[in-house]
């Protein structure tokens, strides 16, 4: 009888046992799963954080790409209106007989850009090259643009307003520059300059603005006939293949 009383409890202490067991890897295996859903919920959070976070970026750069071409529409606006105004004054002056300084009553002007089949990588000498005459103005050309040389050559003497205009998918450097340098007899006379820098580059996803660095530079410029016009950046710099690249300057007076 002593016997059988202790094989009953040692029985009840392994079942005792086993319970704890049974309680201890249950308690374990609900902390392991509460562990995870908060990982979860923390990746689900980040992500959801770093989402927002680049489409914000692609909205501040489409908004600002907006503001400079309406900036660029302009300032275009305002010059041509002037323009219109001076040669209003002239032809009063000179007798009703509508000529400029060109001899031919026509305007002076010139548009170029680069296209994706035009675009070309920029060289070590930071040359941009691959303009294309857009061949849409009614106008006596401003300058010759040599395809080689990527250089513009000034036809006529006179003061103009220039604006051009690049985009850089540029993701190894935070700082890009723009420069559209006067040259005459190899000499370089004067410049417009534009240098801009950008914060880290998006940390995650892929999209056509990934990369994208706008540059612009605009001003008046007294040239003279024979003189060079050259838009350089720095060297190695890429070039958006879908961007928008302008070049053009129209003569003033």
């Amino acid at each position: 009888m002593v016997t059988g009383e202790c094989g009953t409890t040692m029985h009840r202490i392994l079942q005792r046992r086993k319970v704890r067991k049974l309680r201890f890897v249950w308690a374990f295996m609900a902390m392991v799963a509460l562990s995870l859903a908060a990982c979860s919920a923390l990746f689900t959070a980040w992500t959801w954080r770093q989402t927002l976070d680049l489409s914000q970026s692609v909205k501040t750069l489409q908004d600002r790409l907006e503001q400079v071409n309406t900036q660029r529409k302009a300032i275009v606006q305002l010059i041509m209106e002037k323009r219109e105004l001076l040669v209003g004054q002239r032809v009063k002056r000179d007798g009703g007989t509508g000529k400029g300084k060109n001899g031919n009553g026509k305007k002076v002007a010139s548009q170029f850009e680069i296209t994706k089949e035009s675009v070309q990588k920029v060289g070590e000498d930071g040359l941009i090259k691959g303009w294309t005459d857009s061949e849409q103005l009614n106008m006596s050309k401003a300058v010759k643009y040599n395809t080689d040389r990527g250089t513009f050559t000034v036809e006529r003497a006179g003061v103009y307003f220039l604006y051009c205009q690049v985009l850089f998918n540029e993701n190894q450097s935070q700082l890009v520059k723009l420069d559209v340098v006067v040259v005459k007899r190899g000499q370089p006379l004067q410049k417009l300059q534009c240098m801009e820098g950008y914060g880290t580059t998006p940390a995650a996803g892929s999209h056509q603005f990934h990369f994208l660095k706008p540059c612009q530079v605009s001003g008046l410029l007294r040239l003279e006939k024979g003189a060079e016009l050259q838009a350089i950046t720095g060297a190695g710099f890429s070039l958006h293949i879908t961007g928008k690249h302008y070049f053009s300057l129209f003569k003033v007076n």
